[in-house]
């Protein structure tokens, strides 16, 4: 799976799971969340190994414009060493010659300089939406995790309060109950 299909998922589980009573939070299966991160994260390589793809092809491209800048060196040497019997022809050969090594040159700085520019905006683009899927996923489905975990903590503080409060309540009222069991006109008809 890619990982925009990974990422649809997690999308799905979040959609359909269901909610908790009265916190409007959703209650999921840890286990199958942390197996699609761990796709996700296995993932990745498919994007790595574009990233190689992406640096070989800049390795094809310039061994191709070295290639290109030889056979045009080539090309001009011989067209230069045809035109050297003559002073005038050879003048020309040279200037000649030295446009063609001076284009080859250009050319080859050119592509070079916008292989080097591509493969930073490729190499940019893939960190910014890394940045963003996990800004967009993990922080929040994090954070929404923490806030839900501590409301749980602090439902279950209050509920041991309440049942404790209870527990002495009850407790107090039966001791107050063996207190007023004891009969109080008794003791007045013993008066008398």
């Amino acid at each position: 799976m890619t990982i925009y299909e990974l990422l649809e998922e997690l999308e799905e589980i979040i959609n359909v799971a269901p909610k908790l009573p009265l916190t409007g939070k959703i209650m999921v299966d840890a286990n199958e969340i942390l197996d699609i991160a761990k796709d996700i994260r296995l993932s990745f390589p498919d994007d790595v190994q574009q990233a190689e793809w992406i640096r070989r092809e800049k390795n094809s491209i310039l061994d191709n414009a070295r290639n290109e800048y030889e056979k045009i060196i080539i090309e001009a040497k011989k067209q230069a060493d045809m035109m050297v019997e003559k002073d005038v022809i050879t003048e020309r050969a040279v200037d000649v010659s030295g446009e063609i090594y001076r284009r080859a040159d250009e050319y080859s700085k050119n592509m070079r300089l916008r292989t080097y520019a591509y493969m930073d905006d490729v190499l940019n683009n893939f960190r910014v939406k890394i940045d963003e899927l996990n800004n967009k996923y993990f922080d929040a489905m994090y954070n929404d995790m923490n806030a839900h975990f501590n409301d749980i903590s602090k439902k279950l503080d209050s509920d041991i309060k309440d049942i404790r409060s209870i527990a002495e309540e009850t407790q107090n009222t039966e001791i107050e109950k063996h207190r007023i069991d004891i009969p109080i006109g008794e003791s007045k008809s013993e008066e008398e």
